[in-house]
């Protein structure tokens, strides 16, 4: 897996080649280092301008593809002109395009069930916490001693088994976190499909993520042709071409983007 700044010429001569280019990000893990509380999970100012002067340029369309929900996530983010999509791209906002999944109703109630029984559940691990966002929920505990790893995963799959068995919902897993989903055929690679759709010039995609829910955008954005970026240490386990090790190395492909 070569690394991107090593191969950015060969790189830069196809993003040059595109006539537009669709940038998206994951966020945590990819624009931001991996804290223990999400809440502290802010972009650096140098971060945040390199987004604001790439978004003012027509060349780019830039997006933000995460698992957290849509309002946290613009919230956090709040740059004018992004397109954003939470929940794995079961919401997504931005210009041109607006977005809820249809079929989410359906597992409002078993999500709002599964939340309150692991809430009681999980209630004395510490550094744990439970999440709704709306649309899915989160399991956080990065902030909880590792000796609880097993016992945090074996009590969500327990508590969600009956409602994963009638079809309603899904486990999902992350970084020292668990995701309860509702149970469609919907992840960030189909929402990153969507979000290129709704621009008629099919901008040539760009991905970047760091975590197993990345993968499925990976594979999109490769088989459109696209550049997918693992972040984080080089690994066999994913099936994107190129590797950037932190989020300050995504900070200077930005830089380098500038000249595309």
């Amino acid at each position: 897996m070569p690394h991107l700044i090593n191969v950015w010429p060969a790189i830069s001569r196809q993003l040059q080649g595109a006539h537009r280019l669709l940038l998206l990000f994951d966020y945590d893990g990819t624009l931001t280092p991996i804290v223990a509380r999400p809440q502290d999970a802010v972009l650096s100012p140098q971060m945040r301008s390199l987004l604001v002067d790439l978004s003012k340029n027509d060349k780019f369309v830039i997006g933000i593809v995460s698992g957290r929900g849509l309002g946290d996530l613009k919230s956090l983010v709040s740059i004018p002109g992004l397109i954003y999509a939470g929940n794995h791209g079961l919401e997504i906002c931005g210009p041109g395009i607006a977005f809820a999944h249809p079929d989410v109703q359906l597992s409002y109630q078993a999500l709002d069930d599964v939340q309150g029984l692991l809430a009681s559940a999980l209630a004395d691990v510490p550094g744990l916490t439970v999440e709704h966002k709306g649309m899915s929920l989160t399991v956080h505990f990065r902030g909880t001693p590792d000796r609880y790893n097993e016992s945090v995963d074996n009590t969500v799959v327990s508590v969600a088994e009956p409602f994963v068995r009638l079809g309603q919902v899904k486990i999902t897993r992350g970084k020292k976190v668990m995701e309860v989903r509702p149970n469609l055929d919907w992840n960030k690679g189909t929402a990153i499909a969507r979000i290129r759709e709704s621009h008629p010039d099919r901008p040539l995609p760009m991905f970047f993520g760091d975590d197993q829910t990345d993968e499925d955008g990976f594979a999109v954005v490769q088989d459109l042709e696209g550049v997918a970026v693992f972040v984080g240490p080089p690994r066999t386990g994913t099936i994107a071409l190129h590797q950037l090790e932190s989020p300050d190395e995504v900070a200077q492909v930005l830089e380098l983007l500038q000249a595309v």
